[in-house]
């Protein structure tokens, strides 16, 4: 039998790795550009790299997840939403544009600590470098002079994969102008290899950022160190630099990142000339919303706050580590938040072996998403036995002043399996999924004929009578079978409890949800 039959994909990944590298100690890599309010695509390959991280610690081996805020990279554009004095500042490094919010020294750490706090939300904390911070440091020190050195060869590596080469003064670094401040304007005129210093000029040319912004240098003529801070490696160099300094095993990254001629092609490449390899690539799809692309044009991002108005961490968690890296995610909430919370409550209960679908390798994927989606969180063992559908038209009729007492009342009478612990954490994130998202669906419009209504009644009085929900549900068929349109019957039902035509189990649901708030709500269509 294969071994890698029954793996997840981070334990097949995880394998690969050490077979690839045999280290004392891995290092799962990821990245960050974040120039605005982050999203959860922001965070797609930190979470698919904490997974990755995981895997490791449970073969055994040393692990660590990295991030590094890209923070040296210059401002292209003024992101939605924001103050439009932000364009004064095209071209200089986002690290050194000030705090519009007045909370935070910076732009990017105002933005950087809300990513990283909306992670630790999610129970994911990966060591946090940032770029001006590790440049200011000399990290990139030795790789700067490497690349100036080898200069040619990578230029080599580049124009593989160029249609037109780059120019013979191009240099694999940029140089931050000391008078106006911006990185996107200079230009080196010649570089001293016995002082490592550069001399560079910030040009007057126009140059157009991001496809419509303009932007010019101030004309000053300088010379400076490379080291420290104040020059940056191209992107393409970039990436394949740290993989050597921090030593990287792994490192996840979106699609476009690997295609053809991409920086991966380039990096793969380069990472030689630093004297390592090039890391085990994990590439993935980016996330839809109801799909389509996200983006901030359209004005349908969503971030990792977002979800958690209407999902538990772990949930997210389990949504991220279940199905095929190379399929996009579909954020379809109303139809996702339903499906996860039960999902979950289901691989939790084949996890502590109290239930089963009867076939090994599912209740193996159930099993694995269930420890990864858990790992790092303190969960207890008590089961939610609970749908969400039934729950949620419990909260419906559940009164504001003590729903908590309530719903423990009613679901122990049922004989119903729940966290008390976590009952509070899940009457909340009903509440906002009926409010935020059933409150903008449109609700079918009911109309009820006088046979229809007849037969109402009928229901009515056998719900008055019924003592428990198996001889209610018997009774229940035996009327729609007179009415004579089983599926029309139960779907006139279903409009009215729910506006929609499906829902739980009828009989069930009205002892859960009472009797009398049952009644009430057929009474109104008589």
């Amino acid at each position: 039998m294969d071994s890698n039959q029954h793996l997840f994909w981070p334990e097949k990944i995880a394998k690969e790795v050490i077979k690839k590298f045999n280290m004392d100690k891995y290092v799962v890599m990821t990245g960050t550009s974040i120039s605005g309010d982050p999203h959860i695509g922001n965070a797609n390959d930190v979470i698919r790299g904490y997974f990755i991280k995981v895997a490791l610690e449970l073969l055994g081996k040393k692990s660590e997840l990295v991030w590094v805020a890209d923070d040296m990279d210059p401002l292209r554009s003024v992101p939605e939403g924001l103050p439009k004095g932000l364009d004064k500042y095209l071209g200089i490094p986002v690290c050194n544009v000030p705090d519009f919010f007045g909370c935070h020294k910076t732009f990017t750490i105002h933005y950087e600590e809300k990513f990283l706090n909306q992670l630790e939300k999610l129970f994911i904390k990966p060591k946090a470098f940032f770029g001006i911070e590790m440049y200011k440091n000399g990290m990139y020190n030795e790789t700067i002079k490497i690349s100036m050195e080898k200069r040619e060869e990578i230029m080599k590596i580049l124009n593989k994969y160029r249609t037109n080469p780059l120019p013979k003064d191009w240099y694999p670094i940029d140089v931050v102008c000391e008078n106006c401040g911006k990185i996107s304007t200079t230009k080196i005129l010649e570089y001293d290899n016995m002082n490592f210093s550069v001399k560079y000029i910030c040009e007057k040319v126009e140059k157009i950022l991001h496809k419509k912004y303009k932007v010019s240098g101030c004309d000053y003529i300088g010379t400076t160190s490379i080291f420290n801070g104040n020059c940056k490696l191209t992107w393409r160099v970039e990436w394949p630099a740290r993989w050597s300094f921090f030593k990287v095993t792994c490192e996840p990254f979106g699609k476009e990142h690997a295609a053809a001629g991409g920086s991966w092609d380039t990096a793969k490449e380069i990472v030689k000339i630093f004297n390592w390899e090039p890391p085990y690539p994990v590439i993935y799809e980016h996330f839809l919303v109801e799909g389509q692309k996200m983006s901030k044009s359209k004005g349908n991002i969503i971030t990792i706050d977002d979800i958690l108005n209407f999902l538990l961490p772990e949930h997210i968690r389990y949504w991220m580590v279940q199905g095929k890296l190379t399929i996009a995610k579909d954020i379809r909430l109303a139809s996702m938040v339903p499906h996860l919370f039960n999902e979950f409550d289901k691989a939790k209960k084949i996890y502590l072996g109290l239930e089963t679908t009867n076939d090994k390798r599912k209740d193996n994927n159930y099993k694995k998403a269930y420890l990864f989606a858990t790992f790092d969180i303190k969960e207890s063992e008590n089961v939610f036995n609970v749908s969400f559908e039934t729950f949620l038209e419990l909260v419906k009729v559940s009164p504001e002043s003590n729903e908590v007492e309530f719903l423990k009342k009613r679901l122990k009478k049922l004989n119903y399996d729940f966290d008390e612990n976590e009952l509070e954490k899940r009457i909340k994130l009903a509440k906002n999924y009926l409010e935020k998202i059933i409150g903008n669906e449109k609700i079918e419009k009911i109309e009820i004929d006088e046979k229809t209504k007849s037969y109402l009644k009928k229901l009515i009085n056998i719900i008055k009578d019924s003592e428990n929900d198996d001889l209610l549900q018997q009774k229940i068929f035996e009327i729609a079978n007179e009415y004579g349109d089983v599926k029309n019957f139960f779907s006139n039902i279903y409009k009215i409890l729910f506006g929609k035509e499906q829902g739980p189990k009828l009989a069930k649901y009205i002892f859960i949800a009472g009797k009398e708030n049952i009644i009430e709500k057929l009474k109104k269509f008589l």
